[in-house]
């Protein structure tokens, strides 16, 4: 049975996770091509795993970090200190999901009467300021952040970013080009760019957002929840696909890093056994899927046009990065005694990283520890959902949020239904179509149908090997098809039989 490292070697663990970097794609252009002309050039440097003792922590230099002596008065130096937010909150308060876009379309004035007169309030409010103070009052600087607040509940977001801009532009003039005062700004004037579907506009408003953070968040605590956010985005921007193509496997290199100084400073606030690490650590994870060729099911992509056709080919460097933040997820739970349940689902996950890459006989050691972790607990004390862990095929990856495939169900009588087999190895196989709709929505269905068969699989277990299964029908419904995701197809992995 593979024996877990014990909690003294958790620090090598973790720094090993830290100090890894995605070598194979260390030669990329920076991302600069990818802004609009009037964004500022993006630095790019290629992250080396340093040469350094296993004690402290390593900080990268900021990858998105980029000086502007044209826009930043040498003499300026101003931090300002801003309320720290816990590095414990879910992953999700953290980022704009960009699996959905906002709704841009007005309501009824009618719904709208009481907000609308708000609005009405707020312009008063901001005439009122400049007449006392004139045009550049730093009272203003509030009530435009009530007004383009209030105007993003209205959905009027054109007239939203207006608002922010001007709050940032006040706020530039009256506490310096880096000050704290435009974050809130800042962050409201993408989310509507972002609900107008400007992802262009975004990406560079993002660059400049990432630089005021640097320099005005003097909190460990919160910086690292500004690099989550970023690491966020460039992963977001990726599967957008924004940008020259020749640029996007760059972004991934990015979110890597960015995720790691994240983790750097996770550790500064909370100490290395933190429960907080998990967030840095789980996106680092999901990235390193992305790095491998990984792609959820997009109703709207078509993976053989995607621009990142030449990504990193799955080799032993890949699988030990992805491996080694595993561990440390595993060891961080371990250490805060979260119970044999999740000890169970680590060293799944460990199984899965390495089923999925095709090391069949590394996977089956951990399914085996993962078996025997499940026998250890008495059967009447055992959950459906730990009893039932090996019995049915599962798709894989299990990541939170990036299913590879839409929801469906085991029945018959589904708009869409299909027939398939799952061979030892977990691939599909003889897949066909039992039941399909007459609808102009062919693409889609191709699409979904496509990822299905490009999909690895966890086989089921019977006693401790894969097996087989044949005969299994699921069915989908049009909303399946239809989703709003901003992804490609499933890309299939080279099969690597240790």
């Amino acid at each position: 049975m593979l024996q877990h490292a014990k909690p003294l070697h958790y620090q090598y663990l973790l720094l090993l996770a830290l100090f890894v970097t995605p070598s194979a794609v260390a030669n990329e252009e920076p991302l600069n091509a990818s802004a609009p002309a009037s964004a500022e050039p993006l630095k790019q440097e290629a992250p080396q795993a340093p040469n350094v003792p296993l004690t402290g922590t390593f900080t990268p230099k900021d990858p998105l970090e980029q000086g502007d002596a044209e826009r930043q008065p040498s003499g300026d130096k101003t931090q300002t200190s801003v309320t720290d937010d816990s590095a414990t909150d879910e992953a999700a308060a953290l980022v704009i999901d960009m699996r959905g876009q906002l709704d841009s379309t007005p309501t009824p004035a009618a719904v709208l009467a009481p907000e609308s007169r708000l609005v009405e309030e707020y312009r008063e409010a901001i005439r009122q300021a400049e007449l006392a103070g004139g045009a550049y009052a730093p009272a203003l600087t509030e009530h435009l952040v009530g007004l383009g607040t209030t105007l993003q509940q209205l959905k009027r977001h054109a007239e939203a970013v207006e608002v922010f801009k001007r709050g940032v532009q006040l706020a530039r003039i009256n506490s310096g080009l880096y000050s704290a005062e435009q974050l809130t700004l800042l962050r409201g004037e993408i989310l509507s760019h972002m609900a107008l579907g400007d992802f262009a506009v975004v990406d560079e408003r993002q660059r400049y957002l990432y630089r005021v953070e640097r320099r005005s968040l003097t909190s460990p605590a919160d910086s690292s929840q500004a690099l989550l956010r970023q690491a966020q985005w460039q992963r977001e921007a990726y599967l957008l696909g924004i940008g020259d193509p020749e640029t996007q496997a760059g972004r991934l290199m990015l979110s890597w890093d960015l995720y790691r100084m994240a983790l750097n400073e996770t550790i500064d606030t909370y100490g290395d056994r933190s429960l907080a690490l998990k967030i840095p650590l789980a996106g680092m994870m999901e990235t390193q899927y992305l790095f491998a060729g990984y792609r959820a099911f997009s109703p709207s992509k078509n993976s053989s046009t995607s621009a990142d056709d030449n990504l990193v080919p799955l080799n032993n460097d890949s699988y030990r990065r992805g491996e080694s933040v595993l561990k440390a997820i595993l060891e961080v739970n371990t250490i805060n005694g979260m119970g044999p349940k999740q000890n169970i689902d680590d060293t799944v996950a460990l199984g899965d990283w390495a089923w999925w890459f095709g090391k069949f006989n590394r996977a089956q050691v951990y399914y085996s520890e993962a078996i025997s972790l499940i026998e250890e607990i008495p059967e009447e004390e055992r959950s459906h959902e730990i009893s039932q862990l090996f019995s049915q095929p599962t798709p894989l990856p299990l990541l939170a949020g990036s299913e590879p495939l839409p929801q469906h169900e085991t029945r018959e009588d589904g708009t869409l239904v299909l027939g398939f087999d799952i061979s030892g190895t977990g691939r599909v196989t003889n897949l066909e179509r039992l039941r399909e709709p007459e609808v102009e929505e062919e693409k889609a269905i191709r699409r979904l149908v496509r990822a299905l068969k490009n999909t690895r699989f966890r086989p089921p277990f019977a006693d401790g090997m894969p097996v087989a299964q044949e005969g299994l029908v699921w069915s989908f419904e049009p909303v399946a098809w239809r989703g709003l995701a901003p992804v490609a197809t499933a890309a299939s992995t080279t099969e690597t039989e240790e």
